[in-house]
C-alpha cells in the first residue's frame, strides 16, 4: 500500500519533474513567501509526500502563506498562483499545457499522411477521411485526453453530487423533461440544457478536477508587484483557485445556481473550464456526461449510500479514492 501511495504521488510530479530537470536551476532570490528548502537536493520534496499529493501540499501551503508563494523542487524554483487576480496577470493554464502535445501530434500526422504500416492507429483512420489538419489535431487530442480519465471521472463526480443534492436533481429532472420529453438527444437541444451546464460547471469547480496545471516561465516576469526569476516554473493551483471564498461564495457547497452569474462564468472560463478558453478534452467529457445525465436522471431517481463518505484522490485529475456506490429506483 505504501508502494503505491509513493507511485501515486511520483506519477503526479513526473511531468513537473521532466520539465525542470530539462532547463537549468535559478537561485535567484525572488522575495515571494514561502518555504526554504527542507532537504539540501530535494528541496521540498520530503514535504510534497508527506502531504500526500501536490494539490493537498499547495492547499496548506496558501493557506499559510497566501495567494502567491513559492517553494523548491530539489535545487529548483517553483512558484505557486492560488488566486484567480493572480491568475490573471499571467495566461491561461490549460491552453499552453497542451503545445509540446499539439506540436507531437502535428509530427505524428506530417508523417503517417499518405503512407501504409503494419500497425493501423486511431489517427490513421482520421487520415484516410477528408479532414483538416487541424481537424484531424482536435480528434486526436480529444480522443486521447478526455475518452477515458476526464470523461469517467466527469460523470462519476456528477452523479455522486447528485445524489447529495435533492433540490438540483429535481431541477435538472425537470429541464430534461421540458426539453427533450422522451425524445432522444440532440445536439440542438443540448445547447438548450443550460442548467445541465450548470451542474457540470459546479461538479468541476467542487471536484476540483484538475487541481494543476503548470508553465515554464523562461523569462523574468512580474505578478502582483513580486519577481518571478526566468527558468522558474509556474504552478496554477487550479484546486486553491477552484475553492477560493472571494471568487466564490459558499465555496464549498455544491450549488449549480451560482453560475447564472456571468462573472461565475467568466472566473471558471478563466482557468481554461468553460467559454473560449475551454480546453477541448473538456468539451468532450461535458457533452459524454450530459448525454449520460439525459439518460439517467429521466428514469430514475438517484440516492446516496448511507454512511458512505466520499474522500477525493488528488492527481492529474481528481477521482474518488474508493469505489463510488449510489443506489437507484424508478421514476413513476
Amino acid at each position: 500500500m505504501l508502494d503505491f501511495a509513493i507511485f501515486a504521488v511520483t506519477f503526479l510530479l513526473i511531468l513537473v519533474g521532466a520539465v525542470l530537470y530539462l532547463y537549468p536551476a535559478s537561485r535567484q532570490a525572488s522575495g515571494i513567501p514561502g518555504l526554504a528548502p527542507t532537504d539540501e537536493k530535494d528541496g521540498n520534496l520530503p514535504d510534497i509526500i508527506v502531504s500526500s499529493s501536490l494539490h493537498e501540499f499547495l492547499v496548506n501551503l496558501h493557506e499559510k502563506y497566501g495567494p502567491l508563494v513559492s517553494f523548491w523542487f530539489g535545487r529548483r524554483l517553483v512558484v505557486s498562483l492560488g488566486s484567480i487576480d493572480l491568475l490573471k496577470q499571467h495566461v491561461n493554464p490549460n491552453r499552453l499545457s497542451l503545445v509540446e502535445m499539439e506540436s507531437i501530434l502535428k509530427k505524428v500526422t506530417k508523417e503517417r499522411r499518405g503512407r501504409s504500416f503494419n500497425r493501423h492507429v486511431f489517427i490513421d483512420t482520421l487520415l484516410q477521411g477528408s479532414l483538416s489538419d487541424q481537424q484531424i489535431l482536435e480528434d486526436t487530442m480529444i480522443f486521447s485526453l478526455a475518452g477515458c480519465v476526464i470523461t469517467a471521472n466527469l460523470c462519476t463526480w456528477a452523479v455522486y453530487f447528485l445524489t447529495t443534492s435533492e433540490d438540483v436533481q429535481q431541477n435538472l429532472y425537470k429541464e430534461m423533461d421540458r426539453v427533450l420529453g422522451k425524445g432522444p438527444i440532440t445536439h440542438e437541444k443540448m445547447e438548450q440544457l443550460r442548467y445541465c451546464r450548470q451542474v457540470l460547471c459546479e461538479t468541476v469547480r467542487t471536484a476540483k478536477l484538475t487541481p494543476i496545471a503548470a508553465q515554464l516561465q523562461e523569462l523574468e516576469g512580474r505578478v502582483d508587484q513580486h519577481t518571478i526569476p526566468k527558468e522558474t516554473l509556474v504552478l496554477y493551483a487550479l484546486g486553491v483557485m477552484l475553492q477560493d471564498s472571494s471568487s466564490w461564495p459558499s465555496p464549498y457547497k455544491f450549488d449549480p445556481d451560482r453560475f447564472k452569474e456571468e462573472l461565475a462564468m467568466k472566473n471558471l472560463s478563466l482557468l481554461g473550464f468553460s467559454g473560449s478558453q475551454e480546453c477541448p478534452e473538456l468539451r468532450f467529457a461535458y457533452m459524454v456526461a450530459t448525454v449520460l445525465l439525459s439518460v439517467l436522471v429521466r428514469k430514475l431517481y438517484l440516492h446516496p449510500v448511507k454512511g458512505q463518505v466520499m474522500e477525493a484522490k488528488y492527481e492529474l485529475v481528481t477521482s474518488p479514492k474508493e469505489e463510488a456506490w449510489i443506489t437507484v429506483s424508478k421514476r413513476s
